[in-house]
């Protein structure tokens, strides 16, 4: 239970929730981020694309990943 309500307050998490309330339907979604993004957020971030046909950009420490249809640029290897 601890570990899940952790991973609810990751800031990307929060940044595409608040991309997905104020940006109107169709425009990219670009979040940048210091440090390595986790598995729990790579995966939310493949559903989020699909669920709502939107493209995620996230630079994060180490490469860029675009999310598009529920697919990574990185191939899911990061």
């Amino acid at each position: 239970e601890e570990k899940e309500s952790d991973l609810v307050q990751h800031s990307e998490k929060l940044a595409v929730a608040f991309a997905l309330m104020m940006l109107p339907e169709g425009v990219p979604i670009r979040i940048i981020k210091n440090l390595r993004v986790c598995s729990d957020c790579h995966v939310a971030f493949k559903y989020i694309s699909v669920i709502k046909n939107r493209e995620i950009t996230l630079r994060d420490g180490s490469r860029f990943h675009h999310f598009i249809n529920g697919k990574c640029s990185c191939g899911d290897y990061w």
